[in-house]
C-alpha cells in the first residue's frame, strides 16, 4: 500500500516541527552539566513527574498501592501509565529519567497535529476544515498579544492573574502535563479507529473499551472527556462510526473496565483529604478565584479576549448543523464539557480546570473550522470580506504562536533544574542507601534532586505538589516543621514515621534558615556531603541526650 502525502501534511509537518523545537529548546544542559529550564511556568509540575517515574525506575511498580512517594500515609491514587511506561523505556534505553521523559514526551508532540486531524477526518469535516480546526485548537489564544498592559518578561499564559489564560496552548496545557499529553493521544487514537467503524464485533468493541479505560490510570480529565463524548454518542445519533446498540455496548464495557481505577483513585481511605469549594459558577471570574481583573470582565468580554473568534464560529456552526444531527454527538460533548468546568471546581485549584476546558475545545474546534470554511466559501459577499474574516481569526489565534518567541529570550523564567553537583550526588545517595523504598526527610521545595532523581519517598514533598492535588498537608507541615527545628518531639517522630534519612541544605557551608543544625550534627551521623548538601542517617545515632538542642 503506497502512502499518500495530502498537502494538508506538509503544512502539519511544518507545525509538528516548529511546537517540538520550541518544546525542546525549554529545557538544556550548561556546559558544566547543570540541567536549565526555559521558563519554570512550563516545567513547574516535572518534579512530580520525575518523582513517579523514578520511583517506577528504582522502586518498581508494587508500590502504588502503598503510599505516595510525595507524602507517607496518603495512598497513591495517580498511578499514571505514562510514567510506567517512560520509566520502562529508561531502563531499556539504559538512560536517565530525564532523558526518556523528555524523549517520549517530544515524540507525542511531535504526532499530536497528526493525530488531531486524523480524529477531526475521521468524524467526516473535510481534508480543509480538520486542518483549519487543526491549527485553531493548537494554537488556542485570544487577543492577549496585542494588551500593552501585560509584561512583557512574563510568558502570556502565566498571567492569568491579569485574565490571560489561553494563549501557548500546547506549550503550558499539553507539552508539561505528562498524563494528559499521552491521555490525549490515547483517547484520539482510539475513538479514529472506532468511528472507521460500521459493525464492529463484540470482541472489538471489548478492545476498544479496555483501552478507554486505561485513561482513569492516564489522566482522569481525558477519561471525563471520554465518558462525556461516550454518552453523547450513545444518546444522540450521528452519521458517523457504528450504530447506536454498538455504542451503548462500548460505554457499558468502558465503564465497567473502568471499576478498578476508579474503586483505586475514590475509594482507599486516606485522613489528609482535603475539601474545597466544589461549585464555582464563571470559574476564573468567580470571585472566589481571586482574579479580580477576570471577575471585572463581562461574560463575553473575557472568552473573547481568550479564545479570540474560536467560540464565536464554534457556535456558528453548532447552530447550524447540530439540528440535523450533523456530528451531534462531537458538537453536544463539546459545549457540556464547556459548561462542566465552568460551574463546577473539579479539583482545589480552581486554574486545573482548564484541563477539561481542553478538551472541549478539541471537541469543538472542528465545528469552529468548518465555520470558517462555509464563510470562506460564501460566494454573495466580497471577497475582501471573507479575507479580511480570515485574517481577523489569524490575528487573534495566532498570537500563541508568535508570543512563542519570548521563551527564546534568555532573559526570560531561566530557573535552574539540578545542579551538575546534585546529579552526581543522586548517584551516590544511591550506592549507600539501604533500600530504596526507606523513608526520607527533606526541606520541602520545588526541584528537589532527592525524590526526583532518585525516587526516594518523603514524609513530605513540595505543598505545591499536594494541596492541588487534594492532600491537606498543615498537620504534617507542622511536624516536620518540629523536627527541623529539633523541638521537644522531634526525636519521637523520626522514630513514630521510622525516617530513615535527612537531606541538609547547606548555604556556604553553613546551615539553611529554619533548620537547626545543631540538633542534627548532635545526635546523627553524616553519610554524605557536598558544598551543598548534608545527608544524614537518622538511624545512626552518635549519642541522645536528655534534652534537645534549641
Amino acid at each position: 500500500m503506497k502512502l499518500k502525502i495530502q498537502p494538508e501534511h506538509w503544512v502539519l509537518l511544518a507545525v509538528s516541527v516548529w511546537i517540538t523545537w520550541v518544546c525542546a529548546g525549554m529545557l538544556h544542559w550548561s556546559p558544566r552539566g547543570d540541567l536549565i529550564a526555559g521558563s519554570y511556568s512550563v516545567w513547574g509540575d516535572w518534579s512530580a513527574h520525575f518523582t513517579f517515574i523514578e520511583a517506577f525506575h528504582e522502586r518498581g511498580a508494587g508500590w502504588i498501592t502503598g503510599d505516595n512517594p510525595l507524602f507517607a500515609g496518603e495512598p497513591f491514587r495517580y498511578p499514571f501509565l505514562s510514567h510506567l511506561l517512560t520509566a520502562l523505556a529508561s531502563t531499556l534505553t539504559g538512560g536517565s529519567t530525564i532523558l526518556a521523559s523528555l524523549g517520549l514526551s517530544l515524540s507525542l508532540v511531535f504526532a499530536l497535529p497528526f493525530i488531531i486531524l486524523r480524529f477531526y477526518k475521521a468524524n467526516g469535516f473535510t481534508s480543509r476544515s480538520s486542518l483549519l480546526s487543526t491549527l485553531l485548537f493548537l494554537f488556542m489564544g485570544g487577543w492577549q498579544w496585542m494588551d500593552s498592559s501585560l509584561s512583557a518578561n512574563e510568558p502570556l499564559t502565566n498571567q492569568f492573574q491579569n485574565a490571560s489564560i489561553f494563549t501557548q496552548f500546547v506549550l503550558f496545557e499539553i507539552f508539561p502535563q505528562r498524563a494528559f499529553l499521552f491521555g490525549m493521544v490515547i483517547l484520539l487514537l482510539i475513538l479514529t479507529s472506532w468511528l472507521r467503524r460500521v459493525r464492529p464485533g463484540f470482541s472489538l468493541i471489548a478492545l476498544h473499551a479496555l483501552g478507554l479505560s486505561l485513561l482513569v490510570f492516564t489522566h482522569l480529565h481525558s477519561w471525563i472527556a471520554m465518558g462525556t463524548l461516550l454518552l453523547m454518542m450513545a444518546c444522540f445519533p450521528t452519521n458517523q462510526g457504528p450504530d447506536r446498540k454498538s455504542r451503548w455496548i462500548l460505554g457499558a464495557l468502558t465503564l465497567l473496565f473502568s471499576i478498578p481505577g476508579l474503586a483505586h483513585l475514590f475509594l482507599r481511605q486516606s485522613d489528609y483529604g482535603l475539601s474545597w469549594e466544589i461549585w464555582l459558577p464563571g470559574w476564573a471570574q468567580n470571585p472566589g478565584a481571586g482574579i479580580h481583573t477576570a471577575a471585572e470582565m463581562g461574560f463575553a468580554t473575557f472568552w473573547l479576549y481568550n479564545t479570540g473568534l474560536f467560540l464565536v464560529l464554534a457556535g456558528l456552526e453548532l447552530g447550524l448543523s447540530i439540528r440535523a444531527g450533523y456530528r451531534r454527538a462531537l458538537g453536544l460533548g463539546g459545549m457540556l464539557l464547556f459548561l462542566i468546568p465552568l460551574l463546577i471546581n473539579l479539583q482545589p485549584y480552581f486554574y486545573d480546570n482548564l484541563k477539561t476546558f481542553t478538551y472541549s475545545f478539541l471537541f469543538l474546534a472542528p465545528f469552529a473550522g468548518a465555520a470558517l470554511e462555509r464563510i470562506l466559501g460564501l460566494t454573495k459577499i466580497p471577497l475582501w470580506s471573507r479575507w479580511g474574516i480570515l485574517l481577523l481569526v489569524l490575528a487573534s489565534q495566532t498570537g500563541s504562536a508568535l508570543s512563542d518567541f519570548r521563551f527564546f529570550d534568555q532573559g526570560m523564567q531561566k530557573t535552574m533544574f539540578f545542579t551538575e553537583e546534585e546529579f552526581q550526588l543522586a548517584e551516590r545517595f544511591k550506592t549507600i542507601r539501604r533500600n530504596p523504598n526507606d523513608l526520607s526527610l527533606i526541606v520541602p521545595r520545588h526541584n528537589h534532586w532527592l525524590p526526583c532523581l532518585t525516587g526516594t519517598p518523603l514524609l513530605m514533598g513540595y505543598p505545591g505538589w499536594l494541596w492541588s492535588w487534594g492532600i491537606s498537608y498543615s498537620s504534617r507541615e507542622a511536624e516536620v516543621k518540629e523536627i527541623l527545628t529539633g523541638g521537644s518531639r522531634a526525636e519521637e517522630l523520626i522514630q513514630k514515621y521510622s525516617i530513615q534519612y535527612f537531606v541538609m541544605p547547606l548555604q556556604q557551608g553553613r546551615t539553611e534558615s529554619g533548620v537547626n543544625g545543631p540538633f542534627f550534627e548532635s545526635r546523627f551521623r553524616p553519610v554524605l556531603e557536598s558544598s551543598s548538601w548534608r545527608v544524614y542517617s537518622l538511624t545512626e545515632t552518635i549519642k541522645s541526650p536528655s534534652t534537645s538542642v534549641r
